[in-house]
């Protein structure tokens, strides 16, 4: 047996939601970014299972950020830029957000996952840093803001604690 085990009351046997069912990507979903080289930088999105060509990204920005000794309201949004096609033929700029989802990033022998269950709540919002070899992540607890940029040429992405300060979470290219 492995997993973890059923909650009291919870259904066995017949009465268990199929596996297969249980699986799928609902909402937002996944978003991925994997980056595989930085000179010149190249790098894959993914939405769910479907890959997002690398020509109509435009750029990946997170921004989250605690309000200010509780006033205010706190910034939670990921947004994917990117340019489609129109009825005219015309390239123009289309701007997705995409939390609520997870949205992991894979670059330079480093991962952050941001978990958002709302955008622009920081209730429900979870953020891991690296991948250790029993699978578990580092939580993240004390930050006032995350800010991550991905667009053509310039891979960012900065930490502040609530003591204010700085980290880079990618090292310097």
């Amino acid at each position: 047996m492995f997993g973890k085990p059923p909650p009291p009351n919870s259904q066995n046997g017949a009465g268990r939601p199929a596996a297969v069912d249980v699986a799928i990507l609902e909402g937002g979903g996944l978003a991925q970014v994997i980056v595989t080289n930085l000179s010149p930088l190249t790098y894959y999105v993914f939405l769910n299972d479907r890959v997002v060509a690398p020509e109509e990204i435009e750029s990946l920005s997170v921004s989250i950020e605690a309000p200010d000794g509780g006033i205010g309201s706190a910034i939670v949004r990921a947004t994917l830029a990117r340019y489609v096609v129109n009825v005219t033929g015309e390239r123009s700029q289309q701007r997705t957000e995409l939390f609520p989802c997870t949205l992991e990033i894979i670059a330079l022998n480093r991962r952050i996952a941001i978990t958002c269950q709302r955008a622009d709540s920081l209730e429900g919002l979870w953020i891991s840093l690296g991948l250790k070899p029993d699978g578990t992540s580092s939580d993240v607890t004390g930050a006032k803001s995350l800010r991550i940029l991905l667009t053509d040429g310039i891979l960012d992405a900065k930490l502040t604690w609530t003591d204010g300060e700085t980290e880079d979470l990618l090292p310097p290219q």
